[in-house]
């Protein structure tokens, strides 16, 4: 029994002497015995329930809200511009009716007087064919005339006023005068020639 116990006093003092010599060792530095283990951990706990901070709002500096009204005025100028030019797309919508209607109605008159004018003069309206296909040789005359006179006296037509004024005399009048005349007479040539053709469809339809 005394031996027993004597036993367990030795293996005490053992152990002593070895933690005495751990805590002398001095390989083992203060930090690293007051460090924590490597398996610990640490964690913050805020207390609940407690109201949150409102946000603050911030005030937009002088030269910022300066900006933002200029902004503001310039989209405001872009809308009315806007405005102005849509007004000024109707105005020429409506113009461009209008003009389209007076064509119309123009066409109508000079259709209605043709029509007049071949009911009081269908004795002669045949003839116009034979008429305007002469006035075309002599149209076509005058303007071969004018070219080769062009080609003779280009450097004098260039250079002075006179030959200008004699070659416009010479040829303007005239061709101006014979163009009024043949734009009667095509469209009264074509009527004729429209009323020849219904005459000969006439008896093979019957």
């Amino acid at each position: 029994m005394n031996q027993g116990v004597l036993t367990d006093r030795n293996d005490m003092v053992n152990q002593v002497a070895i933690l005495g010599l751990f805590a002398e060792d001095p390989t083992v530095s203060a930090s690293d015995k007051g460090s924590p283990a490597p398996w610990t951990y640490s964690m913050e706990v805020s207390p609940t329930g407690q109201p949150q901070p409102s946000p603050v709002s911030v005030p937009i500096p002088a030269d910022q809200m300066s900006l933002l009204q200029l902004m503001v005025q310039l989209q405001s100028n872009t809308n009315d511009m806007l405005r102005q030019l849509l007004e000024m797309n109707r105005q020429s919508l409506d113009c461009a009716r209008e003009a389209t209607q007076a064509a119309r109605e123009q066409r109508a008159r000079q259709s209605q007087e043709l029509e007049r004018w071949q009911n009081s003069h269908q004795s002669i309206l045949f003839d116009t064919r034979g008429v305007l296909q002469s006035l075309e040789q002599v149209h076509g005359q005058i303007i071969e005339q004018l070219v080769n006179h062009v080609h003779e006296h280009q450097a004098d037509l260039m250079e002075g006023d006179f030959a200008l004024g004699d070659f416009t005399d010479r040829y303007g009048p005239r061709l101006a005068h014979l163009n009024t005349i043949l734009s009667i007479l095509r469209p009264l040539a074509a009527l004729a020639q429209h009323q020849q053709a219904e005459a000969r469809n006439k008896p093979q339809e019957g």
